[in-house]
């Protein structure tokens, strides 16, 4: 495997200028979870067998994330982090990523519109099911780990923290987003409801149509 399958990709954009990641960055965190795996690998296992549906599995999960995380490279986004069946994904704000018309454009939308995209993509695969939750605001990067064995980039902050907590308010086939990002950009999205944690903190569930209009 290539270095590209193992770093962000604005870690791979610093290394490729010769630049340094600032350790303070401002944008959107983006947690996306897939459902449905175990019930996909029961029936692999079923239809092939141990083995081969053990095979077939490693590439439905090749190409499921491959489609998911394109949709994050469009808005010129990064995978910081795989947790399970979630990623925890960093859309920076001012960010050069390129739209899939080619143009660079700087956009409040790019976390939503990416966070659509990923829902139209999952579609391809009717056996799973995708909830992503879009929070925005400060956050901090850091480079964990020993040289010696493996260093990782973690990502940390009240607005990924948001992040996981809006995560537990979604449900399949859900955009979620929290009050700063809803608030920032108030009538380009429609809410559909607002669901609260136990502290007061709310999160909206918004409707694609808007957004498809805009982007």
């Amino acid at each position: 495997m290539t270095l590209h399958t193992y770093l962000p990709q604005d870690r791979l954009r610093a290394i490729a200028n010769n630049t340094i990641l600032p350790d303070r960055t401002s944008g959107s965190a983006l947690f996306a979870d897939i459902s449905g795996f175990t019930a996909l690998t029961e029936s692999l296992r079923e239809r092939f067998g141990t083995r081969q549906g053990a095979e077939e599995l490693t590439k439905q999960l090749g190409s499921v994330y491959s489609a998911l995380i394109a949709e994050i490279e469009k808005v010129g986004g990064s995978v910081i982090g795989f947790a399970g069946d979630a990623m925890m994904c960093w859309i920076e704000t001012n960010t050069e990523g390129r739209m899939e018309s080619g143009e660079y454009e700087d956009s409040a939308l790019h976390p939503v519109s990416c966070a659509f995209g990923m829902q139209a993509a999952i579609k391809r695969f009717p056996e799973l099911g995708l909830k992503v939750a879009v929070t925005s605001g400060a956050a901090r990067r850091f480079v964990v780990g020993d040289q010696e064995i493996q260093k990782l980039d973690a990502l940390a902050g009240t607005t990924v923290a948001r992040a996981s907590t809006a995560e537990h308010h979604a449900v399949k086939g859900d955009v979620l987003l929290d009050e700063v990002t809803t608030n920032t950009l108030g009538d380009s999205v429609v809410v559909k409801e607002w669901r609260s944690d136990e502290d007061g903190e709310r999160f909206a569930v918004i409707s694609n149509k808007q957004i498809l209009g805009d982007i």
